[in-house]
């Protein structure tokens, strides 16, 4: 059976961001397909070619970040 990957599949494969069995899946379909390892290996390039940023948001808007997510939080149980 042919596997078709995205671009956003193999993203999340070099961030390591893929479940276990979509990675083996994405690493079987690597060996397999040259064209596809050419085209992880651009991705891969890419993304060390991105600028390294640091957020260094205030104490104070972490803590307002917070409140607000838990206010929006639905009540459970």
């Amino acid at each position: 059976m042919k596997q078709n990957f995205t671009q956003i599949d193999l993203i999340s494969y070099i961030y390591g961001e893929a479940k276990p069995e979509e990675a083996d899946r994405t690493e079987d379909a690597l060996a397999a397909d040259p064209v596809l390892g050419d085209e992880l290996e651009e991705l891969t390039l890419a993304q060390a070619a991105l600028p390294r940023i640091r957020f260094n948001a205030s104490k104070r808007l972490l803590r307002s970040l917070l409140d607000y997510s838990s206010r929006m939080q639905p009540a459970c149980c």
